[in-house]
């Protein structure tokens, strides 16, 4: 089964027909096989081109330009539609092998594309890319609707389905049936002509209105830059001096200090700066982001989005877009949903209103005539830790060097995974930005190759905030592609030359969080493209579990080593 493109937050992933989103972990299966065939305009569009170089091939990131990307897009998708042509117009009866499996081997061009077009999207977006994407939003869904809709195609895919056959498939097999055929039903297959249109039509809408609301989101991360002077760094630790004195001279303000517009700028910000009118400042124009009443304004999509998505799922002949979102997942349900998150609840906000008890109470000990507001949360927070707990977080901080975590993400990797991790030559795998680094992973006890691991940390103009984990190639045994290609993308801050980048324990767990989805991109073992992945809420779950490797002793005592003396975190600071 081939992957739609889907527009979720700032990036395109590529998804399963079923409509199994999770923008932490989107996956491209990208086919190798030496027979393929490639025309003319691809073997001039370096975007098209057949993977090549070692590990079964790699992406040329040292060779993407904008003014190719047009053109890839709609020469892939028509060659798409025609794997899929060759498809429905077999003689023969519908079979697994000759399409379920088929459906497996289309589109390997638009495959390579959608892995160039996600880069662009998510770390090194511009004006001029998303001039393209507003372009190409609405004929990226009305492709993608071309598949979901096609009668023929579907037919075939219903009649291996429903076939006797079906019970003799091995698991693998029924598992990729079953998410084949729900993914056309659930997503248009089974509506009568008129219905199909107006799906098709909600669709291309909703792709337009993704594309603008995360890049309406992104204009506002990249427009609003706090710069501060020496006089207004009250209470900002050293290693945050310094990184926002790097932003600051990195966008042309030598001697000043940026408090930029993402998540890894202002939390520390919030946490430790004394200026409480710069806080609120800080705090309200990160929460507004899509929120300013200007050209960047969200509100009038969000209305329409979810005005959209009920009225779509409404012809599949669901109550609402819950029940049609969760029916994969392990609540199945959203009153199961909502039983769960109403059980912790009140707990919750009990917790919280004894929180900020105990911040009003220590703001009106230390003289400060105030309420407790949104911005001073993390600040009060803060103080209350060293108040009680005698903890003060940027003393944590000291020991979680980033390099240092990823050493320690590649110890547990080897002891759970028995994975190594060796730094590949540079210039040996192309990267789209000097700041990306690649490792080459094996097996310690064999030496077998199972994939590479791209890197890439630190934030920039054009990367979206947040973390997150892709993979540009999944593993498959029916073809042959067994180099998984994985990737991890962080926003950490990045220090003066010379320095350690020191970061939060909230990012450290994040980043093992992340890792824990490459983690299990590389150990992937299925025979087809599609089953690579999983229910969004079972990947989420793994990686939970890989967070609590990050206070244990073995990765305490070797890795979060204080960055100027090399001590381990002493352990009554592990105890607070």
């Amino acid at each position: 089964m081939k992957l739609i493109p889907i527009w979720l937050g700032t990036a395109l992933v590529s998804v399963s027909l079923l409509g199994c989103t999770d923008n932490s972990t989107p996956s491209s299966h990208q086919s190798t096989v030496a027979t393929e065939q490639t025309t003319q305009s691809e073997q001039v569009n370096p975007l098209l081109q057949p993977w090549t170089g070692p590990y079964q091939g790699v992406p040329a990131f040292d060779q993407m330009k904008l003014a190719d990307l047009t053109a890839a897009l709609e020469t892939g998708m028509a060659q798409h539609l025609a794997d899929i042509d060759k498809i429905t117009a077999n003689p023969e009866a519908a079979s697994f092998e000759n399409t379920i499996v088929a459906l497996e081997g289309v589109g390997a061009a638009l495959d390579r594309v959608f892995t160039y077009y996600g880069i662009w999207s998510s770390n090194q977006s511009s004006e001029e890319f998303r001039a393209i994407q507003r372009e190409m939003a609405p004929k990226l869904s009305e492709f993608s609707s071309k598949i979901t809709q096609n009668e023929a195609l579907f037919k075939r895919i219903a009649a291996v389905y429903h076939s006797e056959q079906m019970q003799s498939f091995t698991s693998e097999q029924q598992r990729l049936t079953k998410l084949v055929y729900l993914g056309f039903a659930n997503n248009g297959a089974t509506l009568n002509e008129e219905q199909k249109k107006r799906y098709a039509d909600i669709n291309q809408r909703l792709a337009q209105l993704y594309t603008k609301f995360s890049n309406n989101v992104l204009a506002d991360e990249e427009g609003y830059v706090l710069y501060l002077n020496a006089e207004q760094l009250g209470g900002l630790p050293d290693s945050l001096v310094k990184a926002a004195a790097a932003a600051a001279t990195s966008r042309g303000k030598e001697g000043m200090y940026a408090i930029t517009n993402t998540r890894s700028s202002m939390d520390p910000f919030l946490t430790y700066s004394t200026e409480r009118e710069l806080r609120k400042q800080v705090w309200n124009t990160y929460y507004s982001r899509g929120d300013n009443a200007d050209e960047h304004d969200n509100n009038a999509l969000i209305a329409e989005i979810l005005a959209l998505r009920d009225e779509r799922v409404g012809l599949l002949g669901f109550d609402n877009y819950a029940t049609w979102r969760l029916q994969d997942r392990m609540a199945k349900t959203p009153q199961r949903a909502m039983d769960l998150m109403m059980s912790v609840w009140p707990a919750a906000i009990a917790r919280v209103q004894e929180e900020v008890a105990d911040m009003q109470a220590l703001a009106k000990q230390q003289g400060d005539d105030i309420s407790i507001e949104p911005w001073d949360y993390r600040f009060y927070a803060e103080q209350v830790r060293k108040a009680k707990y005698d903890l003060n977080s940027d003393e944590v901080k000291q020991y979680l060097q980033l390099d240092k975590l990823r050493e320690a993400m590649f110890y547990v990797a080897g002891r759970l995974f028995n994975f190594n991790f060796t730094p590949v030559a540079e210039g040996s795998v192309p990267v789209f930005h000097q700041d990306v680094k690649v490792w080459e992973v094996t097996d310690k006890t064999t030496g077998k190759h199972i994939g590479l691991w791209y890197l890439d940390p630190f934030a920039r103009t054009g990367k979206r905030s947040g973390a997150w984990a892709t993979s540009y190639r999944g593993y498959s045994k029916y073809d042959g592609v067994k180099n998984v290609l994985s990737s991890n993308n962080s926003n950490f801050i990045k220090g003066a030359p010379g320095e350690a980048v020191l970061i939060s324990w909230d990012d450290a767990e994040t980043y093992f969080h992340e890792f824990g989805h490459a983690l299990h991109a590389l150990s992937s073992n299925v025979t087809y493209p599609t089953l690579n992945g999983g229910v969004r809420d079972y990947t989420e779950f793994q990686s939970q579990l890989l967070e609590r490797w990050l206070l244990t002793d073995e990765v305490i005592n070797q890795f979060l080593v204080h960055h100027k003396t090399g001590e381990a975190m002493p352990a009554e600071l592990v105890a607070k």
